[in-house]
């Protein structure tokens, strides 16, 4: 049994190939998918493998439209007031808390301060720890990180 493709190109004119197959169908099949990826290969202007073509282009969002909630993690002063200050300075910039945990530091008198806010633009929140630097109460901003899942406990 023999198989043959026919094609027509503007340079090479009319062309028949030919040769034995291996049978009916798994020819045929063989056949359709090697004239498909010719085709393929045609509208993507590429040879061989071509990658992926189901995938919308995307664009990304400018940082400072994204909200997300933060996690700041703060040195401070270990006197009355001091909550009340930073409170103050996130509240200025429009970060509101949703969680605040102050933890006693050895010697010193400073304590730990683990804020958690509620979603904010990472603008806001760069003002925010701009302000909260210039506070004498504030001896260290030690991390400022996105919280990716908001029910962080």
């Amino acid at each position: 049994m023999f198989n043959a493709v026919f094609v027509e190109g503007d340079a090479l004119g009319e062309a028949m190939f030919m040769g034995r197959g291996a049978g009916g169908l798994p020819t045929a099949s063989a056949v359709c998918g090697d004239i498909i990826d010719v085709a393929r290969n045609m509208v993507h202007g590429s040879t061989g493998r071509i990658n992926c073509t189901c995938f919308d282009e995307k664009h990304l969002c400018r940082l400072e439209d994204m909200l997300s909630p933060f996690y700041i993690r703060l040195h401070v002063v270990d006197r009355p007031g001091v909550l009340a200050a930073i409170a103050a300075a996130f509240a200025a910039q429009n970060v509101g808390l949703k969680k605040v945990i102050q933890k006693q530091m050895v010697g010193d008198k400073l304590a730990e301060l683990v804020v958690i806010t509620y979603h904010v633009s990472e603008l806001d929140m760069q003002m925010a720890v701009q302000t909260l630097k210039g506070l004498p109460v504030i001896k260290e901003v030690c991390s400022v990180i996105h919280v990716e899942d908001d029910n962080v406990e």
